[in-house]
């Protein structure tokens, strides 16, 4: 089992997932090239990757509420390309998709705030991943969060070097 203070970690890195995007890209207006900008087409725009944080936002609790409720449930995987061409992530808002985020991650952070310390290790089977637990399903979103956040500050300064200012 996880230490207590390993999982109050994990859930500070959760709850600060909205803040630190928001502030990576508080300077990005909705009109901004950078939007829209892929240096490596085989990954999101920051348009896209924000509709995505927001769209998992909801799988994660779904996921969440099932490895609680259930007795080893087996979790499918989601496509995410295919979840992107279905929600249309080239012309979605971001700062919408932000706000969506945020909303999302509140309701994630209150199912696992009311989480008993014993449910932590319920068990689970993940598509594509195996097995898994709570703790390591929500370190996994701790970790998929690190990704796009990484990704994201990465894009805006490869977007800075690459777009030139307009005039």
């Amino acid at each position: 089992m996880m230490p207590e203070k390993a999982r109050e970690y994990l859930l500070a890195a959760l709850a600060g997932t909205p803040e630190v995007l928001e502030r990576l890209l508080a300077g990005v207006h909705a009109e901004d090239r950078r939007w829209d900008f892929r240096p490596d087409s085989s990954r999101f725009t920051l348009r896209e990757a924000v509709a995505h944080l927001a769209d998992w936002e909801p799988i994660h609790v779904e996921r969440l509420c099932r490895l609680r409720d259930e007795t080893d449930p087996s979790l499918p995987d989601v496509d995410e390309g295919e979840v992107a061409i279905e929600n249309d992530y080239a012309h979605s808002d971001p700062h919408g998709s932000l706000e969506w985020m945020r909303a999302g991650r509140q309701q994630l952070l209150h199912a696992l705030e009311t989480l008993p310390a014993d449910a932590w290790t319920r068990p689970g089977l993940r598509e594509g991943v195996g097995h898994i637990t709570i703790e390591s399903f929500v370190a996994m979103i701790a970790g998929h969060d690190g990704y796009h956040l990484r990704q994201v500050a990465q894009w805006l300064t490869l977007a800075d070097l690459a777009l030139p200012e307009e005039g």
